[in-house]
């Protein structure tokens, strides 16, 4: 049994286009050794953060073998880098969907007749240009991809689930992609199709009374992309984290309701990354009701605020006494059970509470 765990969020973006790049690692520790050591990669954030994580797995964790990369979902910010990771490493095995290979379970919603088999799965290949490059990759290489739905999990040894997916279950993922404007023209239902609208940037006061959040209830202005997400949790080393990759409310609830009936306490945790590199769109207090944990980790760009991250998630967290961390432009480690200290690392400094925030 795995005795230490060490993960590693890496910085994306120079600028103010955020991404997810992580690494982590575990197994035993002793005498100074990784031993039987286990490499995961969930996401790849773009093509520097794609290079940073193969430096990262060869000169930190010195294998160049990673049991598995995971997708969480096709957007390019998390797909990019990944293109790297797989083309460069000894993958085991990829988590990942394949949104073309979907025509059986939508055709029957497809209001364009013309639509065949061969142009929906072009469409979608072209739409998820990154994902589609991973899967030619894994395919030269002979890597398996393994299509994560909701209840899949991995395990070594034994049946008991170490990294488990707790979403979005297979409907609501169907549901997503036939309401993406990236498939086929299809009978979208009102309650999956989202709708955008601009407004001007104001600011507002607020401290630590909860009378004066601005956290939404349900906000629901996230893309159909990003609650495609996976949501992940993982348990080894007596450390309980929780993955959310850019998962809206729509696909946060659908996760809480798995793990509420599986028994899945999401209020132990000892970490969890905020959805979506902090946005005030994939957050909302009633999300937190059932999410605790005393570190919240962000990543974020060097010059994503005010929207990535939200000071209205940060004050939100820190009033719930969840310590918010952000990496904009600086690798974060959070390391649990028997894993060492690093050198050249020193303690993070936590997000303050912020007076005012922007609307």
């Amino acid at each position: 049994m795995a005795d230490a765990l060490e993960i590693d969020f890496l910085p994306v973006g120079e600028n103010s286009k955020s991404g997810d790049a992580i690494a982590f690692r575990f197994g035993n520790y002793e005498n100074s050794q990784w031993k039987n050591q286990t490499v995961f990669i969930i996401d790849g954030g773009n093509k520097a953060s794609g290079e940073a994580l193969i430096t990262h797995v060869n000169q930190v964790y010195k294998t160049d073998k990673v049991d598995r990369v995971i997708l969480t979902h096709p957007d390019g910010d998390h797909a990019s880098g990944l293109r790297s990771v797989v083309d460069n490493l000894d993958v085991g095995k990829i988590w990942m969907h394949r949104p073309w290979n979907h025509w059986a379970d939508l055709k029957d919603s497809i209001k364009d007749g013309r639509i065949t088999k061969a142009s929906f799965g072009e469409r979608l290949r072209n739409a998820y240009q990154y994902a589609y490059e991973i899967e030619q990759i894994a395919v030269r290489k002979k890597i398996e991809i393994f299509a994560p739905h909701q209840g899949a999990y991995y395990h070594e040894g034994d049946d008991v689930p170490l990294l488990r997916v707790l979403g979005p279950g297979k409907e609501l993922y169907l549901n997503l992609l036939q309401a993406s404007d990236k498939t086929p023209q299809m009978g979208v239902s009102e309650g999956i199709a989202k709708s955008f609208s601009e407004a001007e940037e104001v600011t507002a006061w607020e401290d630590m009374n909860f009378d004066n959040e601005h956290l939404g209830e349900t906000p629901d202005d996230t893309s159909v992309e990003n609650d495609m997400s996976l949501v992940l949790y993982l348990t080894v080393a007596n450390q309980k984290i929780l993955f959310t990759g850019d998962a809206g409310i729509l696909g946060m609830y659908n996760a809480i309701r798995y793990s509420i009936g599986k028994e899945i306490n999401l209020k132990d945790l000892n970490a969890f990354q905020v959805p979506h590199h902090g946005s005030k769109h994939n957050l909302s207090k009633g999300i937190l009701d059932y999410i605790y944990a005393p570190i919240g980790i962000i990543s974020c760009a060097k010059l994503g605020e005010p929207v990535h991250y939200s000071k209205i998630v940060s004050n939100a967290l820190r009033r719930r006494k969840i310590v918010p961390y952000k990496t904009q432009g600086t690798l974060l480690r959070y390391h649990g059970g028997k894993a060492p200290d690093r050198a050249g690392f020193s303690t993070a400094t936590p997000i303050p509470f912020h007076n005012v925030v922007e609307l």
